[in-house]
């Protein structure tokens, strides 16, 4: 009472007016928040906000959460629609030029200071962290608003990714192996297996920096060899998923350091007529984030007497060469997508110290990747967690690439396409697959005009 005192009755109303301006509890107030602690925004004023120009409505929950999963105790998942994304996690990344890329991800969303910004979480953690940060990078119209208000609203939807249940966070494989029953598992028998190249003993994923309790190490010459690197012949695939002991009916989890080998493996599996394939977002990074330990003994393969089904059962989810011609003659309903680097795709590159033609098919059209033939980042968020949905399709679109169509995916040897595609079954895209030859197949020919080659920038 006695600091009221000091102050004279005219202050005490310009504050309360000045409260009430700022305030966001009714109407269609869009008044300017001056202030660093984020005004708490409620449901009615969110949805009028949605849509408009000069307001972004930002998800900072983990990327698990935007995609569909039902995490820290919300009633619906995924994200409400018309929002975008900017994880928290983000900021803990320990990242080559992290500021830079955090910085050009908040342009690319919109996220900028002439704009109102709401930013949701769940756990009543995210939101502050993430305001911190616009803060720092001069964002000062900053609200905040609890999205478990929102999906408790049985009036309100919430945008899940039609296959979600395909990437998995780390806390859905914790209390699998805890032996518990996580949203979307059905009780099959599963299987938690490290992917990468290499023999366990010289796989510094697996024993040198550890592994998940009881993930048994798949190398990925176990599904493929060179000099094209395909996929092995389906008698030799049964025979791996027999060894094991992964069944068609067997829940299959995969992960890895690096994610996408990971990815290979899982397209393969599905193409096999495994049912029920998940990779982990973000790979072991994740894992470790969570908190969770890692261990370094070696836990054996198991075999199992029979694949159970016959193999392929999903055939056309990899095609090879007489396909892909097929995709490239069928210009108006179907896109031969080239996922490598820009320099590769115009034959400045090729990419692979071991395949010498430069250039891409000619019909192929460019759909992003990153800066080599290791990287994947214009898919990945700084986490290495699968980007949004619309940033996607907008990438494409650039392209020609549209959902209806018919879409194969490749790349030089069917790595970061497998990723791609993943990416593609998780949105919900139905006639999409793997040329699983890509670059190194075709351009084995080149001599041959049944294989033309093309290089530079594409003509519009």
């Amino acid at each position: 009472m006695q600091r009221i005192k000091k102050y004279s009755l005219a202050a005490v109303f310009l504050t309360i007016g000045m409260l009430s301006l700022a305030g966001c509890s009714s109407g269609n107030n869009t008044a300017k928040n001056d202030s660093t602690t984020p005004k708490t925004m409620e449901t009615k004023d969110l949805q009028d906000k949605i849509g408009k120009s000069d307001w972004v409505i930002v998800d900072t929950r983990s990327n698990d959460a935007f995609n569909g999963w039902k995490l820290d105790g919300v009633k619906k998942g995924g994200h409400i629609k018309g929002a975008t994304d900017f994880s928290a996690n983000w900021l803990k990344v320990d990242a080559k030029d992290k500021d830079k890329t955090l910085k050009e991800t908040l342009k690319t969303k919109g996220i900028t200071t002439e704009k109102n910004v709401v930013l949701y979480d769940a756990n009543g953690k995210d939101a502050d962290k993430v305001a911190e940060y616009l803060t720092k990078n001069g964002i000062k119209n900053i609200y905040k608003y609890d999205v478990k208000k929102w999906a408790s609203d049985d009036k309100l939807a919430m945008e899940s990714y039609a296959n979600y249940q395909m990437l998995v966070p780390a806390s859905w494989v914790n209390d699998l192996m805890d032996g518990k029953k996580p949203e979307t598992y059905t009780g099959t028998p599963y299987k938690v297996f490290e992917v990468s190249w290499g023999d366990e003993s010289k796989s510094p994923d697996y024993l040198k920096e550890g592994h998940i309790k009881g993930a048994v190490h798949i190398n990925t010459d176990e599904v493929e060899e060179g000099p094209l690197w395909n996929r092995l012949s389906d008698d030799r695939l049964k025979k791996f998923a027999e060894n094991n002991g992964i069944t068609a009916n067997t829940t299959v989890i995969l992960y890895g350091a690096d994610s996408m080998p990971s990815f290979r493996v899982g397209v393969i599996l599905k193409y096999m007529g495994v049912k029920d394939v998940r990779v982990l977002n973000g790979g072991t990074a994740s894992w470790k984030n969570a908190g969770y330990a890692l261990e370094k003994t070696s836990d054996k393969k198991v075999p199992v007497e029979s694949f159970g089904a016959a193999v392929p059962s999903n055939k056309g989810y990899i095609i090879d060469l007489p396909q892909a011609k097929e995709i490239i003659a069928d210009k108006q309903n179907s896109k031969l997508v080239d996922i490598r680097s820009w320099d590769e795709y115009i034959g400045k590159t090729s990419g692979y110290d071991y395949i010498k033609p430069k250039g891409r098919p000619a019909g192929a059209v460019w759909g992003h990747a990153g800066t080599d033939a290791s990287h994947l980042q214009d898919y990945r968020n700084i986490d290495n967690t699968m980007r949004n949905k619309d940033e996607i399709l907008a990438m494409w679109k650039q392209s020609g690439i549209t959902p209806d169509q018919r879409l194969a995916f490749y790349c030089g040897t069917g790595w970061r396409a497998a990723e791609v595609l993943t990416y593609a079954d998780v949105m919900g895209l139905k006639n999409i697959s793997l040329y699983d030859g890509g670059w190194n197949e075709w351009s084995g020919n080149t001599g041959n005009p049944a294989n033309p080659i093309e290089t530079g920038e594409p003509k519009k």
